[in-house]
C-alpha cells in the first residue's frame, strides 16, 4: 500500500493517490483498526486505485460465491478505503466490470466503491470501460483547483471546428 502527492497548479499537496497492490480486506482492517483514530489522514486520497482490480475481497471474509448478496462488507477495510477528499475519484485497473460472479473485477466490489464516492457514477472508472468507450487510456490533469479528467480527443479536436475551447483559456467575445 502507498499513498503519494503529486503537485499541481502550484500546490505541493495538490493530488493524494492512494494504491492498494493486491492487498486483501485483513490488511484494510489491520490498518484503520492500528491507525483510524489517529491517523486517519495517512489513507486520504483524491484518486484511489481499487485494490486487486477491484477485488471482492479487498472489501470482505465472506465468500461472494457462498453468500450472494448477504456477503457482508468489512467495516473497518471500508472505513480505510473511505478516506475521499472532496471530488475524490475512484479507477479500478481492470477488463470491464460486470454484473456476474467474476473475481477480479467484481460488481458488488464496484458498487461499494460507487458509494465510497457519495453514489456518483461518474467518478468511479474502469481503465478497460474508458478504453471501450472513448478509444484512449484515462488521464487526469492536476491543476490548482484540483483534479480534472482529460477530455476525450474528438471533443478536443472538434472544439476548434466549433470555435470553441476544450478549456477556458481567456475570455470569448459573445456572439
Amino acid at each position: 500500500i502507498m499513498r503519494f502527492s503529486l503537485a499541481g497548479g502550484g500546490v505541493a499537496d495538490r493530488c493524494r493517490f492512494l494504491t492498494g497492490g493486491d492487498a486483501e480486506v485483513a490488511i484494510w482492517k489491520r490498518l484503520w483498526q492500528r491507525h483510524g483514530d489517529d491517523n486517519a489522514d495517512w489513507l486520504t486520497y483524491d484518486i484511489l486505485q481499487t485494490p486487486h482490480h477491484c477485488s471482492w475481497r479487498s472489501l470482505s471474509f465472506e465468500s461472494w460465491t457462498d453468500l450472494g448478496e448477504d456477503a457482508e462488507v468489512d467495516e473497518d477495510a471500508r472505513n480505510a478505503l473511505s478516506q475521499t477528499r472532496k471530488g475524490a475519484v475512484i479507477v479500478a485497473s481492470s477488463k470491464p466490470i460486470m454484473d456476474d460472479d467474476d473475481n477480479p473485477p467484481h460488481y458488488r466490489a464496484k458498487r461499494e466503491y460507487v458509494d465510497i464516492v457519495d453514489g456518483y457514477d461518474d467518478r468511479f472508472f474502469c481503465t478497460d470501460e474508458h478504453w471501450d468507450d472513448e478509444g484512449q487510456t484515462l488521464e487526469f490533469e492536476i491543476k490548482a483547483s484540483g483534479i480534472v479528467r482529460k477530455l476525450a480527443k474528438a471533443a478536443v479536436l472538434a472544439a476548434p471546428a466549433l470555435g470553441i475551447s476544450a478549456t477556458a483559456a481567456h475570455a470569448r467575445q459573445h456572439g
